[in-house]
């Protein structure tokens, strides 16, 4: 088992780059006389390695109480690989050679990952055209999920096509469920002989979005 998910502190670039959105700071110490160590945390829900349901774009949509354990559990993942530059948008082109009719997580790897330190990260990450939603619903019904190392769907750049690609994915489109959409993984090492993938999201009642630890065989 592996974590594809980043760590939360004080280093995660937050969408836009508002760190506002995260904030973690000792609510009590030993150190300085109290009983227990703790921790106060505010974060926006869609902060570090996270997930976006339906509700994100949709008044209407399914949120994370509507989902089981096993809806969020899938067992023929694929890793595609490829090198992508700042600011690439992506393609039914990029991606036709790769899709397969028996897959039901697409994850991603570009290499942006290795920015996540970097402004470049947040500001000229690569997104999706709202084409690859719509044909993977259309061609591909068994994918539910897509995953990808940088921070959003949405080139930052580019946002009003990020709103329409966000909305491909997970809005009503003729009679196809929605794919649900995994932001920020840590795909940098993860093997491409992945087995099955668990995702156990902050469990917060009725939520566009949550927090998500990826949990990977």
């Amino acid at each position: 088992m592996i974590f594809l998910s980043h760590w939360i502190n004080g280093k995660t670039p937050c969408y836009g780059g508002r760190q506002e959105n995260l904030v973690i700071e000792p609510s009590s110490r030993m150190e300085e006389g109290a009983t227990s160590n703790s921790l106060k945390v505010h974060l926006s829900n869609h902060v570090g390695t996270h997930m976006d349901f339906p509700r994100h774009f949709d008044a209407q949509g399914k949120t994370l109480s509507d989902y089981s354990a096993i809806d969020l559990s899938f067992q023929a993942p694929k890793l595609i690989s490829m090198e992508l530059l700042p600011e690439h948008m992506i393609s039914v082109e990029d991606l036709k050679d790769h899709v397969d009719d028996q897959m039901d997580f697409l994850l991603l790897r570009t290499g942006f990952e290795k920015r996540r330190g970097e402004e470049s990260y947040w500001n000229n990450n690569p997104g999706f055209l709202p084409e690859v939603g719509f044909w993977l619903r259309e061609e591909f019904p068994k994918v539910r999920a897509i995953g990808f190392d940088f921070i959003s769907l949405t080139c930052f750049q580019k946002r009003e096509l990020g709103r329409e690609a966000h909305r491909a994915f997970l809005n009503p489109f003729k009679d196809k469920p929605p794919i649900l959409i995994v932001e920020d993984m840590k795909l940098a090492h993860a093997p491409h002989t992945l087995r099955r993938i668990h995702l156990a999201p902050l469990m917060i009642e009725n939520a566009d979005g949550a927090p998500v630890t990826v949990l990977a065989e």
